[in-house]
């Protein structure tokens, strides 16, 4: 009776703890914010297998005054750097330096999906294959993936705003 009893209160606690801990991959996301604006960083899961698609995208919102703004950047608002945490890979990032505008509406998302950019290796896992394929895939490991937003008002080199926001990911074998 004794053990039927003990058994049964152990039953109890795994399912309650069922409950509150999560099961399967949750969304991950990430914010930063100015005086003017809000950068989001999101990904529908925190967890992938290897060679999974991973879907990455920030989100760039006006929040200030006035009906929007029109920023001036580089290729584009935001660049993109991947950092292994339980490892040495880098994917650093970097863009042209073209002055292009955007105009921002005030309070409406503005949406930037992950884009590969930085030095080639030779070795995996940032090497000419990995550019090369469009998608988003990475090896088994603990992953940050930061979105920067560096942008200008006026005019390219006006009054400059500067964000980051990152999320991690692990990627299973």
């Amino acid at each position: 009776m004794r053990a039927w009893l003990l058994a049964a209160v152990v039953a109890v606690l795994v399912a309650g703890c069922a409950e509150v801990l999560p099961v399967g991959p949750m969304p991950a996301v990430g914010e930063a914010s100015d005086d003017l604006f809000l950068l989001v960083v999101r990904s529908p899961a925190d967890r992938y297998r290897a060679g999974q698609p991973i879907e990455v995208f920030a989100e760039l919102v006006y929040q200030g005054p006035g009906d929007g703004k029109t920023v001036y950047h580089a290729s584009s608002p935001i660049g993109w750097q991947i950092v292994q945490l339980d490892g040495p890979a880098v994917m650093g990032g970097g863009m042209d330096m073209p002055c292009l505008s955007t105009n921002l509406a005030a309070g409406v998302p503005e949406r930037y999906p992950f884009a590969k950019a930085g030095v080639v290796e030779d070795r995996p896992p940032f090497d000419r294959a990995w550019f090369e394929e469009e998608t988003l895939r990475l090896p088994a490991g603990r992953w940050r993936i930061t979105a920067s937003m560096d942008v200008s008002l006026g005019d390219c080199g006006g009054e400059t705003h500067a964000l980051e926001a990152s999320i991690d990911i692990a990627v299973g074998p």
